[in-house]
């Protein structure tokens, strides 16, 4: 039995291989690897672990590993004008509307 317990104790653990890398195109993260190729850059485990987590399709490497940037949509409203075929409206509320005739109001969005 003792000879299990100096086992253990002189039982030396190999060391974790810290090599982790990302492959980088025009700043785009293309994917994590565990060797080192041709565009590569050396990450740290905890970064690393953080790509596999959150997804390398949300990230870019600029000096670092950086958010993408959300692309910002142009949003367009819709706007109350004059048609051939509408609505008529109750004290002018555009929520209330009443019956539909000719020349009501209706719902349009401006076109491009």
């Amino acid at each position: 039995m003792d000879e299990i317990f100096k086992a253990l104790n002189s039982f030396k653990s190999t060391p974790a291989a810290d090599n982790f890398y990302i492959e980088v195109r025009n700043k785009e993260i293309i994917a994590l690897h565990r060797e080192s190729k041709d565009n590569t850059v050396k990450i740290s485990q905890q970064d690393y672990k953080f790509l596999l987590d959150k997804g390398i399709e949300y990230f870019i490497y600029d000096h670092g590993i950086v958010k993408k940037p959300k692309k910002k949509t142009e949003r367009v409203f819709e706007t109350l004008k004059k048609d051939v075929q509408g609505y008529n409206l109750q004290d002018n509320d555009p929520y209330w509307p009443t019956e539909i005739a000719e020349g009501g109001y209706t719902w349009q969005t401006p076109s491009e």
